[in-house]
């Protein structure tokens, strides 16, 4: 009986033991590159995989892309927690677009070719974390292959509309003071004065005879930032929908209302709510042909969409390729003031007053051929000039910065070599970062500011009342009042914007931020009130993206 009893205690312990070693086994992988395998043929966003469990606690992977350091990225404590066996970590290379890492110039998107993708652990060497080295390395050549070669001769572009169809876009844009290029900006890193994101809807309401078709647009969410500040529009505050009766090439004969932003425009926020389909041309067209588009929105900011300059551009057939994973043909309209005069002495451009402006438009539109989906619009837009407000060095800088990934190299090549959050950042700066202003929790505002009441787009009409949406009264005072001033277009007017209310505190002009109640803030801060101010080179940019979203694509391609 004991040698029974002691024979099933060892073997249980013998048990134990063989489901103790599974265990650590499923906690452990090699590091290696999991996918793309070797020698595969990619496109667009290229998904890098490495085991979960390859990497060790306070550990990180940095990424190369052809020698050149791209990333260095930790797994976060939530994914620690929930890691299961199988689990990978990712990193998404974005073949489509430009790159620009620290102390390097901005690069274009790689060209179709064969690249060799690196991934190199990093473990460290002591109870110390910071003290990282690297301990293994994993590579794989793959193809990128974004482009479409076969040449389908002449093809007719159109949209189609299917009755019943909707479809939602994301919209993002940014307006910056170009530094590198601007006096007394200070550095070389871009400063950013507004950005804004948004979502669209577009639904086919009716189909017609004549081969027209009734669409809806609606303005589903919008959210703005300033001074790193996001502000979340409330819904209720949203314009109603906008419906429109347009053709195959985009062309619009009917709009049931216009929808005036002029208010949202004072503050340079390049806010719209419609899609603003792209005019297709009429005749069949082969890659390499250009025509001429007339009358194409600038969208220049800090202009409401209804006054925009519309100009004649060049478009050019470039080719096809993939574009979220649509088969798309993609045509590039061009403009330059330099060649086609605008006309106009001065703009406003995101609220700083631009004189002698040379403005360069470039548009990069993509559409599916076979089924005429409109599936991205990469829209640029960069200003030259004189202006006489002053460029401060920390206009549109966000006072607080939220932690992201380290885009330096790691530790011994010459960078950063921080860890925190789950995402390298530089050193001595902890994980989690804030998403706010000093002493604001991480996280955007969901309700309107302080001394905002729950207003709407649609009290656009003057009043004191005419301000953004939910502004309470005042904030104001009737809307933008006194005249150009020597000390610039908004210089005689105490500071920018006057009333009772003052700025709201997440939105601003001009990158200074506003508060409560706060009448000096605003676009006045570019130029003291009715004192001179030398004019001064200024170049700005507004980038827009607006692309289809994964829940609003069509079951065909």
């Amino acid at each position: 009986m004991q040698l029974r009893t002691l024979l099933a205690v060892a073997g249980g312990l013998a048990l134990l033991s063989v489901v103790g070693e599974r265990s650590i086994a499923q906690n452990q992988a090699p590091f290696t590159i999991r996918f793309p395998p070797d020698g595969a043929t990619v496109r667009e966003t290229v998904r890098v995989r490495i085991p979960l469990a390859s990497i060790p606690e306070n550990g990180y992977v940095a990424y190369y892309i052809n020698g050149q350091f791209r990333v260095a990225l930790a797994p976060t404590a939530e994914q620690r927690a929930s890691q299961k066996p199988g689990d990978m970590f990712e990193f998404a290379w974005d073949t489509k677009s430009p790159f620009k890492g620290v102390g390097v110039k901005e690069q274009p998107a790689p060209a179709d070719g064969e690249y060799e993708i690196t991934a190199v652990l990093y473990a460290p060497a002591s109870s110390n974390a910071a003290n990282a080295v690297a301990v293994q390395t994993s590579s794989v050549r793959v193809t990128l292959a974004n482009k479409i070669n076969n040449d389908p001769g002449a093809i007719t572009l159109r949209y189609n509309f299917v009755d019943g169809d909707a479809r939602t876009y994301g919209r993002n844009g940014e307006t910056v003071i170009v530094a590198g290029l601007t006096q007394g900006a200070g550095g070389t890193t871009d400063q950013e004065l507004v950005a804004q994101r948004s979502e669209l809807l577009l639904a086919v309401e009716d189909k017609y005879n004549n081969g027209r078709s009734l669409v809806r647009n609606k303005l589903m969410r919008l959210s703005v930032r300033q001074g790193g500040q996001e502000t979340i529009i409330p819904t209720q505050s949203l314009p109603n929908s906008l419906y429109q009766e347009v053709d195959p090439l985009g062309r619009v004969y009917y709009q049931n209302n216009t929808v005036s932003f002029d208010q949202f425009a004072q503050l340079g926020l390049p806010v719209s709510a419609t899609l603003e389909l792209p005019k297709l041309p009429v005749q069949p067209v082969r890659i390499g042909d250009t025509w001429v588009t007339e009358r194409v929105s600038l969208d220049i900011p800090g202009t409401a969409p209804d006054k925009q300059p519309r100009v004649p551009v060049t478009s050019r057939f470039v080719g096809l390729e993939w574009e979220n994973n649509y088969q798309v043909a993609k045509i590039t309209q061009t403009y330059d003031s330099a060649t086609s005069p605008l006309g106009a002495k001065s703009i406003v451009f995101g609220n700083i007053l631009v004189d002698s402006p040379q403005i360069k438009f470039e548009q990069d539109i993509y559409l599916a051929y076979r089924t005429g989906t409109l599936v991205k619009i990469v829209r640029k837009l960069e200003v030259t000039g004189k202006t006489t407000q002053q460029v401060s060095p920390t206009a549109g800088s966000a006072p607080g910065m939220s932690g992201g990934p380290m885009t330096g190299p790691p530790p011994g090549v010459g960078g950063y070599s921080g860890i925190g959050g789950g995402m390298t950042r530089p050193p001595g700066m902890m994980g989690g970062g804030m998403t706010g202003p000093p002493g604001m929790s991480g996280g955007p505002i969901t309700g309107p500011p302080p001394g905002l009441n729950y207003g709407a787009f649609s009290g656009m009409g003057g009043g004191r009342t005419s301000g953004p949406p939910g502004m309470a009264r005042g904030g104001f005072s009737g809307g933008m009042r006194g005249g150009r001033t020597s000390g610039g277009r908004f210089g005689g007017r105490r500071g920018g914007m006057e009333g009772d209310g003052g700025m709201p505190p997440g939105l601003m002009s001009g990158g200074m931020m506003g508060g409560p109640s706060m009448p000096g803030a605003g676009m006045g801060n570019f130029g003291n009130a009715g004192q001179p101010q030398a004019s001064q080179q200024i170049t700005l940019r507004s980038t827009t993206t607006t692309e289809i979203k994964p829940a609003g694509r069509s079951a065909s391609r």
